[in-house]
């Protein structure tokens, strides 16, 4: 059986695809977050200004979920909810019982597509996000003269364990790593570099073009990147990679 390394929080999801498809899975976190800023937050959120929310991580999911109140519900459910990916909408549902748009759009500059076509005329976006973000959706809709007011309502560190998670990692023999993010690949690497490891050279995988780009950019080679950001695709795009490699040997 293979030994695949997830470098995400443990998802039950993402588990339940790939022991189905015969992997063993083993979930690394590079990263740590703390929510700041949520004050400014609640008084956005209890304010009739915006036309719309846009939520592109969890963590801005659950900074709003931690300024909500049902009161909320009437005003935002009058307003476009957006975010990516069908897992983000999902718990936008959840936590916020709100109706999110743009579950299928798979990244910012798609996201901001759909955002832009909707919406004829000027519009105004609440954007909680990560101190990290990327600056293609709010400079694709500042482009189509729509106003972004983007609120860092949390930061993204270096988890604290990385360096011991990978050192035992590097002695688990893994088969392939799957990567989630580029703020997360560069902590990885950051401490790969400070020991001898035998994880650098195996096949690596991302979660979407940011995130290969990533890679890429750290001198690295890319063995397969999902067509979308679910466990499905990312599965995929493992068992493509491999069948491949079966067939040239």
């Amino acid at each position: 059986m293979k030994k695949v390394v997830l470098f995400k929080g443990v998802s039950e999801d993402y588990e339940k695809v790939f022991t189905d498809n015969d992997y063993e899975v083993v979930f690394v976190e590079p990263l740590q977050f703390s929510f700041i800023n949520l004050d400014q937050l609640k008084e956005k959120l209890d304010q009739d200004l915006f036309d719309g929310l846009i939520l592109t991580s969890p963590r801005a999911i659950e900074a709003v979920a931690k300024c909500w109140d049902p009161a909320k519900f009437v005003l935002w459910n009058t307003k476009r909810i957006y975010s990516v990916g069908h897992t983000s909408c999902q718990r936008i549902s959840m936590l916020l019982g709100l109706e999110a748009i743009g579950g299928t759009s798979g990244n910012a500059q798609n996201l901001a597509k759909i955002i832009i076509s909707e919406n004829s005329k000027p519009h105004k976006f609440l954007f909680p996000c990560g101190s990290l973000r990327s600056e293609t959706l709010p400079t694709m809709l500042s482009e189509a003269d729509m106003t972004v007011d983007a609120i860092t309502v949390y930061e993204t560190k270096e988890n604290e364990n990385l360096r011991k998670d990978l050192m035992e990692l590097n002695e688990s023999a893994p088969t392939c790593m799957v990567f989630f993010s580029p703020s997360g690949c560069e902590y990885i690497y950051r401490q790969l570099q400070t020991f001898n490891n035998r994880l650098s050279v195996l096949p690596h995988f991302a979660i979407g073009n940011s995130t290969a780009h990533k890679i890429e950019n750290l001198g690295l080679e890319i063995a397969g990147v999902a067509t979308q950001p679910v466990p499905e695709s990312v599965m995929e795009s493992v068992k493509t990679y491999f069948a491949t490699e079966g067939t040239v040997s």
